[in-house]
């Protein structure tokens, strides 16, 4: 009898696990296989709407296969708006809930008006980021956001900027001088301008004349750029995804490991440099010496404000280390990348270069500096300029945004919890608004025949709305100053064999070196005569 009632008892313990594993499962498949497949029906009945099922994932995994496949991050999202005509935005799972990649002019419309209240940052596949840049403008809300902005927007006030010109003109007319000493120079550009766009976030943010003299900061640069990489491949992978960001601290990979360890490096070297930078300013104030800049530095605008605050030392440090990360990460790898690409594209449309070189030497006289009047009245440069922005935007997303509530997106639902991000490499190719989105055709921007380029929401390289980029006005000055330098003075060629490789970092950008020859145009002339 009582082996019976082992036997019994065992047979109920059995049972009782069974139907507890069978519910789980069942919960398992709803949650995860069930439920978004019913959200996808929903969403698939809707104009312009392209949806694809897979669990838990989505597509995340195949942006790395398109690199390595296609040699283009984002391959598959330009597939598919050129395979599906009128297409808006596309949606897939991600884990339990859906995900919205927006592609649409009004929709981004309708989703920058309500993101500040009905969205925020989704977290929950970049938390991966540095702790530091996560409480900075980039990635606070609210009011925090409101305050820091109101703070900053004191360094990037209109004039602070133009004054910046000059300061500008110099460093440029240097990094000419330092890479292109002969008649014909092989400059490998990626690099190249990363350091020119260093030298002037070192000079205009934190008031220092000289970069490369300061220890340590091209690896400073270099570091910051690889933790960014390292950061994207963490965010996208399937640990993320199933632990969320604490799996790396677990170390259980390289990159893990090596991310932990450049995140320290950048934060005790930016740590060094700002008390560095905070006993020069006190003791200038205190000497009454500060040297007088036409602009506030960062450095400036931070130690002002420390006494307003409200915080504690210690924690206004931490304010003022992520303001500091933020801009130095923002300021370098976007305004870098493009003038890489624009001698890529400029290399391969030699016609296009010889245009833009007659509107600059009708306007500017061969050695006189840059102007603010030569920056904005140039419109053939200004249109090869927004054309570079189109195909290769400083930022190739929006960062995700995770619904508060269930919000309405014009005729599009999304459900509290779900992810929407606006792909604005996917609307700069939108066959919808820009006819032929590969080509490269600056022509566009001044026959402004095509309906991308006459609304605000189609052409989005700095953002739109409150969160626009507020280093949009000093990106431009940076880079067009630049393109002037050279254009006005050396016919650009790209060194062949190359093959263009376009991943995601910080910023959508070539991958491996790129080789541009930069040939004197004096000694072009001497030899056609």
């Amino acid at each position: 009898m009582k082996n019976f009632n082992l036997k019994q008892m065992e047979f109920s313990l059995s049972k009782i696990l069974f139907t507890v594993g069978l519910l789980w499962l069942l919960r398992f498949i709803y949650k995860f296989f069930v439920r978004p497949y019913l959200l996808l029906q929903d969403v698939k009945r809707l104009k312009g709407a392209v949806c694809v099922f897979r669990p838990f994932f989505g597509v995340y995994p195949e942006y790395d296969r398109n690199f390595v496949n296609h040699n283009d991050f984002f391959y598959t999202i330009k597939k598919r708006l050129r395979e599906n005509e009128g297409m808006r935005f596309f949606a897939t799972p991600l884990m339990e809930n859906l995900t919205f990649e927006v592609y649409d002019p009004e929709l981004v419309k309708e989703f920058t008006a309500k993101a500040a209240k009905s969205f925020e940052k989704d977290l929950r596949v970049y938390g991966v980021m540095p702790n530091l840049v996560r409480t900075g403008i980039g990635f606070t809300e609210q009011e925090k956001w409101k305050y820091q902005r109101k703070m900053l927007s004191q360094i990037f006030h209109f004039d602070y900027m133009n004054a910046c010109i000059p300061l500008v003109n110099r460093i440029s007319t240097g990094w000419v001088a330092r890479y292109c000493k002969d008649q014909k120079s092989v400059v490998e550009v990626n690099e190249a301008f990363k350091m020119y766009a260093a030298e002037i976030v070192f000079n205009v943010f934190f008031g220092e004349d000289s970069f490369y003299t300061i220890p340590n900061a091209k690896k400073a640069v270099l570091t910051a750029l690889k933790v960014m990489e390292d950061m994207l491949k963490l965010a996208q992978s399937p640990q993320n995804l199933i632990f969320g960001p604490r799996f790396i601290d677990w170390k259980l990979g390289k990159r893990e490991r090596e991310y932990i360890s450049d995140n320290r490096f950048l934060r005790e070297y930016f740590t060094d440099l700002l008390y560095t930078y905070k006993k020069k300013y006190e003791s200038a104030k205190a000497s009454a010496q500060s040297e007088q800049k036409p602009w506030k530095t960062l450095i400036e605008c931070l130690l002002e404000e420390a006494p307003k605050s409200g915080l504690s030392e210690k924690d206004f440090e931490i304010e003022m280390l992520s303001e500091i990360l933020t801009f130095f990460l923002g300021g370098i790898d976007t305004t870098s990348n493009s003038l890489a690409m624009a001698q890529y594209y400029l290399s391969l449309h030699p016609e296009i270069q010889d245009k833009l070189r007659d509107e600059i030497n009708t306007s500017i006289s061969s050695d006189e500096p840059v102007t603010r009047d030569h920056i904005m009245n140039l419109p053939y440069l200004n249109a090869v300029y927004k054309e570079i922005l189109r195909l290769s935007p400083p930022a190739s997303i929006l960062l995700p945004r995770r619904a508060l509530e269930d919000v309405t997106l014009g005729d599009l639902k999304v459900k509290k919890d779900s992810s929407v991000m606006v792909s604005i490499v996917g609307v700069h190719h939108n066959p919808s608004i820009y006819p032929n989105p590969e080509v490269f055709n600056p022509d566009r921007w001044l026959e402004k025949t095509e309906a991308g380029t006459s609304n605000p929401y189609a052409a989005i390289p700095f953002s739109i709305g409150q969160r626009k980029c507020i280093g949009e006005q000093l990106a431009l000055i940076e880079a067009k100053t630049m393109i002037i330098e050279i254009v006005r003075k050396f016919r650009v060629s790209l060194k062949q064999p190359f093959t263009l490789k376009m991943i995601q970092t910080l910023t959508y950008q070539h991958h491996g070196p790129m080789d541009i020859i930069f040939e004197r145009i004096q000694e072009i002339y001497k030899k056609d005569q």
